[in-house]
């Protein structure tokens, strides 16, 4: 896998600062949860406090602060590759404004969804459509096929895309999961464990589901040359006289703006008869300037060059914990969008 060039443009370079402060804060944001916590327990009767630790509830604390101290080997190690391949300087870091601590614990749970033998049970839905579209599309060709996941977050889609034998680029606009990205590539099968249920007091059914780890990566990192991780907004790319033979969108659709744009660009980096393949929901975000259903989605992609040939729907969970008292699932739609005008 290429080393990642420098950020220079200085945006990219602030957004980079503020995601490197952002895990370095880590433990001393959560510290700050449990102080407030503990706090809090302290304005109970003495009697309550009695009855609350008879039951393991202050152990269950001083374990969860443990296993914070965990989390935060794993945010310190990111930070240091940021350190290491960006050129990040601790006289920079005075000046950002590090990324919110729930963007950080966000990016933990994104490990154990797509680098984990857990988070298999959420891939297992909505992986093998796009991954099997792909080998029907291209055949014995696909080896050196080019494949564009924009929205790649941590990188395992793009990474099992790859492993088809693909060319593909994992574009990400959040720091935060790019420099996720290039770090678990680097990483031994089950070297790693985090701590992902620690952070949500909530619908928890014991201290020792609450505390279990996660092992991750699930594999060890093959043919780490077909793949690039590149930052930035993928709108972008459109203007780079790119074209990929494929692109694939997870989870990516309805966090943009302007939805059409994001269609527009995927026109323009498909040659002529090239596919775009999709699986996510339509939960829109807090300030998009059209909010489609799903059927207007289907009819502008087909008015702006595309011809649907294939779709499937799916029920699946998103960085959900199984053994928790409460569940969530999002209706995810699936296609096979080919461009057939210019």
């Amino acid at each position: 896998m290429p080393r990642p060039s420098i950020a220079s443009d200085t945006n990219e370079r602030r957004a980079l600062l503020d995601a490197v402060a952002g895990l370095q804060n880590y433990v001393s944001e959560m510290k700050q949860v449990a102080s407030r916590r503990r706090l809090l327990f302290s304005r109970m009767s003495a009697r309550h406090q009695r009855l609350a630790k008879a039951t393991g509830y202050s152990r269950r604390l001083q374990d969860i602060d443990k296993a914070v101290t965990g989390n935060g080997e794993i945010t310190a190690r990111i930070a240091k590759l940021a350190e290491r391949d960006f050129n990040v300087t601790r006289a920079e870091l005075l000046h950002s404004r590090p990324v919110r601590n729930a963007r950080v614990i966000e990016l933990l749970k994104h490990f154990v969804r797509d680098w984990s033998e857990v988070g298999d049970q959420e891939r297992s839905l909505t992986f093998p459509p796009i991954l099997d579209a792909l080998q029907a599309e291209f055949g014995n060709d696909i080896v050196q096929k080019r494949v564009l996941v924009p929205g790649a977050g941590v990188g395992r889609l793009a990474y099992d895309i790859s492993q088809l034998g693909c060319q593909t680029e994992a574009n990400e606009y959040s720091y935060l999961m790019h420099l996720g990205n290039i770090f678990v590539l680097e990483q031994s099968k089950n070297s790693c464990a985090v701590y992902p249920h620690v952070h949500n007091f909530s619908h928890q059914i014991s201290g020792k589901g609450q505390l279990r780890p996660v092992m991750f990566p699930d594999v060890e990192p093959e043919n780490r040359v077909r793949i690039r991780n590149s930052f930035g907004d993928f709108m972008k790319l459109s203007g780079s006289h790119n074209l990929y033979d494929a692109i694939a969108t997870l989870y990516f659709i309805d966090t943009a703006e302007n939805m059409l744009t994001y269609i527009d660009t995927i026109r323009q980096l498909l040659p002529l008869g090239g596919i775009w393949l999709n699986c996510g929901p339509l939960k829109w975000g807090s300030s998009p300037r059209v909010e489609f259903t799903l059927e207007e989605v289907l009819s502008v992609i087909s008015n702006m060059g595309f011809q649907i040939e294939k779709r499937w729907s799916r029920t699946a969970e998103y960085t959900a914990d199984s053994e928790s008292l409460w569940q969530g699932f999002y209706g995810v739609e699936g296609w096979l969008a080919r461009k057939v005008e210019e």
